[in-house]
């Protein structure tokens, strides 16, 4: 029969489908005779892995620099790398080639397959760091879009309103789920990548071979070693941003130095980005040679699978966890399960532990973190292998001090955190800016004027955490002015935001630190005076270093007015808040009481751990501010607040 009784048979759309596929069978066959008879490419000789033959091991084996855990050897190059390992043609082997395996647009594909890391891949697409959830919302609450600073959003996935233009333009580059284009090693500048920001290590000859490859084309015969080994180094790049937190941890402050202006200084850093940086003092933990991965865990950073709103949420560990008040939970190295085994087993350093102390906030394991035979800590560094004794803390830490129920141990044991304050942000229409997602030129660039970079001790305000209410540190994450460029209207904020500023000292602050400290207190630089009157009458008043803004009357870097309250919008999280009224006057009623009995005296106890029972027993050289009304209104105040 012809192509006559076959078209009868089929109707025309039966012939066009015949036709067609005859023509893929014919190509099919083709392909497969020349393959067969090409030289070097008898399937029968082709590498198996994974369970099936991959031809990428012909041209580019032998090559160096692999993990054991990702050896081609064991898991091939089609895993990673995908493309199409069942043909020795360089054009049909590279179709569909993912050159940087980690990035999380294809990660369900390469790192987060069924035989590799599915949990960790799904956790970390909802993760903070692939998302930046926080920061569109918080953005968006800022500019007054939305009505809560706990909100959805994903940097990668910005819509067009002013505050999601503005982080397209200005800050979307600092997450995971930003796509990394070519592969590159890991520096100061690096962005995005997904798994590959994190876990992908360049040797030197890595790195050789990397130019080699970008300048003649040659096959690179070292790979750089994809690995559970994650520095400093790796956390760097964007966390030397916003917080600053991977910057004061090793002590540095940003200035608004210019390079040439620190030509031959000391104690000055250049980055590779131009931003000049001054030495202030480094985190105790840094100075003992901790790095990050040895307090933060793989839940903290990649997720758990629930969805957080900020970073405080969706971390696990906390100070406690460590230096202790009371024994510790643990858990046996064989009751553990999943990814810990897994990580456990892939960290010959910590071999020597055999049982592992839980998080006090999330009740899971820290695999680093284990009791020596008289119950006391250890913690172990996760690359360095170092043993690490953290001290329990102060009697003071733990003793029932007037007031100080509520602190954590950052409130004393923070010397220092980056302050911005008298910043203004406008759009230029006329200009163009590039897009930090896609790299590309837009239409508008916004403009941010930066006012004053203070490294100084964090205000104090008070923060809902699990329903009770702690003393947590605070710095001004945003005291500014905006201008979208939509009309004359220019919004003005005054928010605070909590902060880990990752500076801690050994030793905590002295008690004057905080309770003659407008700056701790949340009022900002300046001066308090006491002043005694003929009739024995003490008057405690501020004087702020900063002029006050027409906006609000308050001073330019204050979070609140001196003996005032402050409402509404104050803070970038929910149930976040200054001091209020009453609570400064506490502070306050104690600092001039330090003025005459520093807490370092013999007998400061006595005083300051029942403080209102020691207003009962002034002397009469006691200076009190307000006189026996305001021991009186404490008084009151503290039976009110009793249980």
């Amino acid at each position: 029969m012809g192509p006559t009784v076959e078209k009868q048979v089929r109707g025309p759309e039966g012939f066009k489908e015949f036709l067609v596929a005859g023509i893929v069978i014919t190509a099919g066959i083709a392909s497969l005779i020349w393959f067969l008879k090409a030289p070097h490419r008898d399937v029968d000789n082709l590498p198996v892995v994974m369970g099936h033959r991959e031809g990428c091991l012909v041209c580019h084996l032998p090559m160096t620099g692999f993990s054991k855990a990702h050896d081609p050897a064991a898991i091939g190059c089609h895993s990673c790398h995908l493309g199409n390992p069942f043909t020795m043609e360089k054009g049909q082997a590279h179709e569909g080639m993912v050159i940087v395996p980690g990035n999380l647009k294809t990660i369900s594909s390469t790192c987060g397959n069924g035989d590799c890391h599915p949990q960790i891949s799904r956790n970390i697409q909802n993760s903070l760091m692939a998302t930046g959830r926080g920061m569109v919302s918080v953005n968006r609450y800022v500019f007054g879009e939305i009505d809560s600073p706990n909100g959805e959003g994903h940097l990668s996935r910005l819509g067009e309103t002013p505050a999601q233009d503005h982080l397209q333009k200005l800050c979307a580059s600092c997450h995971l789920a930003k796509t990394k284009q070519s592969p590159d090693p890991v520096g100061e500048r690096s962005r995005g990548g997904g798994c590959t920001a994190c876990h992908i290590n360049y040797s030197k000859g890595a790195k050789a071979a990397l130019e080699r490859y970008r300048e003649g084309g040659e096959i690179p015969k070292v790979h750089p070693a994809l690995m559970i080994k994650v520095t400093q180094g790796h956390c760097f790049g964007c966390h030397s941003r916003s917080g600053r937190i991977a910057t004061n941890y090793e002590g540095w402050h940003e200035t608004m130095l210019k390079p040439h202006e620190i030509k031959g200084q000391p104690n000055y850093r250049l980055l590779e980005d131009g931003r000049v940086f001054e030495r202030i003092s480094a985190d105790i933990h840094f100075d003992r040679g901790m790095e990050c991965v040895d307090c933060h865990t793989w839940r903290g950073l990649m997720g758990d699978g629930k969805k957080y709103y900020h970073e405080e949420d969706q971390v696990e560990i906390s100070c406690e966890d460590c230096h202790r008040l009371s024994p510790a939970q643990t858990i046996s190295r064989s009751a553990l399960t999943g990814i810990d085994l897994k990580l456990l087993a892939q960290r010959q350093a910590l071999d020597r532990l055999t049982r592992f102390v839980l998080s006090g906030k999330s009740s899971r394991p820290l695999i680093n973190v284990s009791l020596d035979r008289n119950g006391a800590i250890v913690v172990v560094g996760k690359n360095s292998g170092k043993t690490f004794l953290p001290k329990k803390p102060r009697p003071v830490c733990s003793s029932a001090i007037y007031g100080h129920e509520r602190l954590t141990c950052q409130s004393c044991h923070t010397p220092w955190a980056p302050s911005c304050i008298r910043c203004h942000t406008y759009y230029d229409a006329a200009k163009r800016a590039e897009d930090h997602i896609t790299g590309k030129a837009l239409k508008g660039r916004w403009i941010e004027e930066r006012g004053h970079l203070l490294a100084r001790q964090p205000a104090l305000g008070v923060r809902l955490e699990c329903g009770r209410e702690v003393v947590e540190t605070f710095i001004p994450g945003m005291i500014l002015t905006i201008d979208t460029g939509r009309g004359k209207h220019r919004i003005f904020r005054r928010l605070y935001a909590p902060t880990a500023a990752h500076t801690t000292s050994a030793k905590g602050l002295e008690c004057q630190a905080c309770h003659l400290n407008g700056v701790a207190l949340g009022l900002g630089e300046g001066l308090f005076s006491i002043k005694e009157d003929d009739v024995k009458q003490v008057t405690v008043s501020f004087h702020p270093l900063f002029q006050k803004r027409p906006e609000d009357g308050i001073a330019e870097d204050a979070w609140v007015g001196f003996l005032n309250e402050k409402e509404g919008m104050v803070s970038t999280r929910t149930g976040a808040r200054p001091f209020d009224a009453i609570e400064q006057r506490r502070v306050l009623l104690v600092g001039v009481c330090l003025t005459c009995h520093p807490g370092n005296e013999r007998n400061a106890k006595r005083i300051y751990k029942n403080f209102p029972q020691a207003l009962g027993r002034l002397s009469p050289r006691c200076l009190v501010p307000g006189g026996s009304l305001a021991v009186n209104r404490i008084k009151e105040m503290e039976q009110d607040r009793d249980p």
